[in-house]
Formats: structure tokens, sequence, C-alpha cells
């Protein structure tokens, strides 16, 4: 039983991807500004700075891109040299074969279905506050949060039927996809812009007093928090079959929207930090409209709340295409059942993958806390940025590996990668590790039960 087979870079000269190539440049930028800046910038923000950083979260936010981007580089010389959809679980599998490949592809596909899911009950309350505290409108009590008989809420409605507009909007197809997300992109930008424009006149520089009041420890534990705020750059490298002049595209498009991403982050964390005393964001996930509900700017804290529906509408967008496409390339390798890679007639898309996804999702949306769902995303896919910076040390080896962009200075870039990232994991806590063990251990055994019996490495040999 060979578990450990690989795809061969020659592959990639005789490959014909059914999948329409639709997305340029500006497309791939903003698919990746909508995938990054999400709930991160508007939930998680306010709590680093109370409880680790202090002001000092500006800092945070540098430290957490310089790792994220360094990952970003490794994703972009890969993706440059393997442009296939699937991403990571790819790159696993022509590096370290097959069996490292599923568990990397299995684990992608929980961060970016659970993401979704999990994005879409954050979008639900946001939502339903803005329509109670503006238009006074209100859901019955069982249909406005998820299962819990002693709350007396049975289903989250609003996330229930987002996911299922969302992947209805991704099964119609990318290029459509990418239109409305671009859209969002763009309102999403106004929102943060406004913040920090409005925010600016009511900074008062005390507040950055003293500018490290838990220390440099603080720091980077609220690094390792906001971290999370990046995740999903690596969304973009599942479009590699979609995407025009894929070689070029791909890897500035990763860089481009990280770095824009970036510069928003310390903007929007310097004006928070500034016009309130840090602390003041203890326990408010609303952080954003929260500051300026209380320097007295109304009409811009309603924006923001709108701002937070829509940005987190193009991250659950994303995630889903990013869900989709995993889900394609594991079945159109035989991993997993085959009909997930049936591509529609009229849409050139995986709709079998999205819809039956989506509905399944829809679910996990609408009964599941979003505490729940959030615990079991982040240790899944800081596993295969690791898995994929491994691989890129074995495979620069081979003669056959030619990547149109190449991470500068490896010999000092990698290893920090790698040790960066192991740095963020050990510091997760525990039942996240057991949580991790269990959906590993249904992988293997969905594996060895049925992915090893039809995988398509079978036939080519």
């Amino acid at each position: 039983m060979d578990i450990f087979r690989k795809k061969s870079l020659k592959i990639l000269e005789t490959n014909s991807s059914q999948l329409k190539k639709d997305l340029n440049l500006r497309d791939i930028i903003f698919i990746g500004i909508g995938a990054i800046i999400g709930a991160g910038i508007f939930v998680i923000t306010g709590e680093a700075a109370a409880s680790y950083s202090g002001p000092g979260i500006i800092i945070s936010f540098i430290l957490a891109a310089i790792g994220i981007g360094i990952t970003a580089l490794v994703y972009a010389e890969l993706c440059s040299a393997i442009p296939l959809a699937g991403g990571a679980y790819n790159y696993a599998y022509f590096v370290l074969g097959e069996f490292f490949a599923w568990l990397v592809g299995w684990n992608i596909l929980l961060e970016y279905g659970i993401a979704t899911a999990a994005v879409a009950t954050g979008w639900s309350g946001y939502l339903r506050a803005f329509l109670e505290n503006n238009l006074h409108f209100s859901l019955p009590k069982a249909l406005s949060g998820p299962l819990n008989f002693q709350q007396g809420t049975f289903i989250d409605l609003f996330a229930f039927l987002g996911v299922i507009v969302i992947f209805i909007l991704v099964t119609i197809g990318i290029r459509k996809s990418a239109f409305v997300n671009n859209l969002i992109v763009i309102l999403k930008l106004i929102t943060l812009f406004i913040f920090v424009i409005f925010g600016l006149k009511h900074i008062k520089w005390e507040n950055f007093s003293p500018f490290l009041p838990y220390g440099w420890k603080g720091v980077w534990r609220g690094a390792s928090l906001i971290i999370f705020a990046y995740l999903g750059f690596d969304a973009l490298a599942t479009l590699a079959e979609e995407t025009k002049d894929v070689k070029k595209t791909l890897p500035r498009g990763l860089i481009l929207s990280l770095v824009i991403t970036t510069f928003i982050y310390i903007a929007v964390s310097f004006t928070l930090v500034g016009m309130l005393p840090y602390w003041e964001y203890e326990g408010k996930p609303d952080a954003l409209a929260y500051a300026m509900y209380k320097v007295n700017e109304k009409w811009v804290a309603d924006i923001i709340s709108i701002g937070a529906v829509i940005t987190i509408t193009s991250v659950m967008l994303v995630m889903a295409i990013g869900f989709t496409r995993v889900l394609y390339a594991l079945a159109r390798d035989g991993l997993i059942f085959k009909s997930f890679a049936d591509i529609h007639k009229k849409f050139f898309t995986p709709y079998k993958a999205s819809l039956i996804g989506g509905f399944f999702l829809s679910f996990f949306a609408g009964f599941l806390p979003l505490k729940v769902l959030a615990e079991l995303i982040n240790i899944g896919t800081l596993f295969a940025y690791f898995i994929v910076g491994v691989a890129i040390f074995i495979i620069r080896n081979n003669p056959e590996y030619k990547p149109g962009f190449k991470v500068p200075f490896p010999y000092i870039v990698l290893p920090v990668n790698l040790l960066f990232l192991l740095f963020i994991m050990s510091g997760l806590p525990l039942d996240t590790w057991i949580r991790f063990i269990i959906w590993s251990f249904i992988g293997i055994l969905i594996y060895f039960l049925y992915g090893y019996k039809n995988s398509t490495a079978n036939i080519i040999k």
C-alpha cells in the first residue's frame, strides 16, 4: 500500500481544466481583500487591545502581518509553479504524497466550510442588531439564535438563509461572484475609511500612554490572537485554474492584497485605541461602532454596523468559493465522492459541491453557536500552512520545479516561517488540539475506507 504516492509535475504540461479562466489581477486583489478583511478587524481588535496589547495592538498587527506575509510568499511561489485548484492540498500532493495531501485538504475543507458557517452567525448578529436598533424590527425569539431550549431559540434564521444565498451565488458562477465581491469590497473600504476619517478628530494622545501596558509579552499574545484577522488569503490559491496568466497574476494578487490589508489594519487600530482608553473595549465585539457611539457619532456608528454586515458577507463569499474548490479538487482525484467534481454545463462551476456543501453548512450556521464554530477553525489552517512550509523546502530540489516567482532569501525566510507557525500553534488551547485530532482521525478513516481505493492515482501510474 503506497499512501505516499505523488503527482508528477509533468502533468502540469498537459493539464486541461474545465473551469473557466475569468479572473484578472483586480479580481484577485479584491477577492483577497474580501477574504482577509472580515470579522477580525471589527471584532477581534478591541478585545486584543483590552486583554493583551493595549495601544501596542498596532505593533501586534505589524508582527502578525510579517508572519502571515512570509506564508503568503510561500503560497505565491507554489501557486506560480503548480497552478491547480485546491491550493495547499495540491502542493502537498505533488511534494509529500497522497496521504499528507488528504490530511491537508480535509483540514482546509474544515477551515473554509466551518468558517463560512461561523461568519454567517456573526453576520446574522450584526444584521439583527441593526434592524432592531434602527428599524425596530425583530425576528421571533425562536428564529433569532442557535438551538438553545433554555433561551427559547431554535434556529438562527438569518444565518441559515445567508449561507444558502451565498452558495447559490457561488454556483451561478465565479465571474458573477467576483463582480458581487468587488462591489462589496469597495463598500467595505469606504466604511473603514469613514471610521478612520471621523475617528481621527476624536483621538486623545493620552490614550496611547502607557503604550505597552502588558509589556512585550502582551504584544506577542495580541499578535497570536489577531493573526486570525489575516487568515483567508490562502483561499486565493484555490482559484488557480480560473485565473488569467496565473503564474504572474496570483503571486501579485496574494502579495498586494496582504500589503493593502496591513495598512488598513494599522490605520484602523491606531484610530480605535486613540479614541478611547484601551480597557473600555473589554467584552465589546462591536468595538468600532461602540467607539463611535461613545463619541456621539451615531450616524457613523450606524454606517459601521452596516459595513460590518457587508464585510462579513464578502468573507462568507470567499470562504464558500474556497470550500467548493477544495471539495472539487478532492473529488476530481477520487479521494471523496466523484460527483462533487461534476461541472455545470452553463455556469462552468462545481455545482454539486456548491449546492450540497451549502445545504449542510447552512444547518451548522443555523443551529450551532458562533463560539462552537469558531473553535473548530484555527488549528486546521495553521497545520496546512506548516505542511506547505515544509513542502517548499523539498520541492525546490526537483529539477522539474519551475516557479514564476521565488521567495527571496529562502535560507532565512523559510525557516523563520516554520518557527513562527509553530509558535502560534503552541499557544492554542488543549481542547482545540483535541478537536483537531478527532477531525483528522475521521479523515484518516475516510481515506483508508474510500479514498485510497478510489484515488485516480490507481489509474495513473
